[in-house]
């Protein structure tokens, strides 16, 4: 077999995303990309990245070789795979563990990818609120959209990662917390109740936002709060 240089990657990936293959040779081209991605040449393995994304093979098998890449020590090559499994949906629930693991990446490029690709996942991502909920305090802005947006994606179930949220050191998470509650579960009684006890944090901000949130709750209800500790470990 010609040997696996960038320039045969790329007649490979040319050929599968253009004209695909013949369902013959799919199973060859699944077994060559998997090889691939132990290749010493990191280009190869982010192509083979590309070209496993869009092999014409069932998605767990894709997803099972993607979520490998997660762990690749080229960061293009994680952010690719991140990235390619957000388009599986439902299918890449397999590879939550892995993105949850790479919200924690060096790279905030990859950790954004993460993010948004459990977005995509949906509900069934749930297990990636927590670190989503950490990463609303990343500096630059397009990484706190794209974790805000995945946690709105993500929906109630991550209802509970938000509301310890709202007890972090930090007071722009915080307040970011608060707005989110009220933009994913305007309804709920205990987000409706743990609001209610930020409308007194120290912050002027946070208690802003917690009241802003609040009007978009029903009316109050006697009912316990969530409990609402600092996270010091999410700092």
């Amino acid at each position: 077999m010609e040997p696996l240089t960038p320039q045969v990657m790329h007649k490979l990936v040319f050929t599968i995303l253009v004209h695909g293959l013949p369902d013959a040779q799919t199973g060859i081209a699944l077994d060559v990309l998997t090889d691939a991605q132990k290749n010493p040449n990191g280009q190869v393995r982010e192509l083979a990245v590309v070209a496993l994304a869009e092999l014409q093979v069932s998605p767990s098998k894709r997803v099972a070789a993607l979520a490998t890449a997660l762990k690749d020590p080229y960061a293009r090559v994680r952010r690719r795979a991140a990235r390619a499994l957000g388009d599986f949906g439902g299918h890449a629930v397999p590879a939550v563990p892995a993105l949850v693991a790479c919200l924690r990446d060096p790279d905030p490029s990859v950790r954004r990818d993460a993010a948004g690709a459990a977005g995509r996942i949906g509900a069934a991502a749930h297990a990636a609120a927590a670190g989503l909920v950490t990463m609303l305090g990343e500096p630059e802005t397009r990484t706190r959209v794209v974790a805000a947006a995945s946690l709105r994606r993500i929906g109630r179930p991550a209802i509970g990662a938000v509301v310890q949220g709202l007890g972090h050191v930090d007071p722009e998470l915080r307040g970011r917390c608060a707005t989110l509650l009220g933009q994913i579960a305007p309804d709920d009684a205990q987000v409706a109740a743990a609001l209610r006890l930020v409308t007194e944090d120290d912050d002027a901000e946070v208690r802003r936002r917690a009241g802003e949130a609040l009007t978009r709750t029903p009316a109050p209800v006697e009912t316990p709060a969530p409990a609402v500790a600092p996270i010091l470990a999410m700092a």
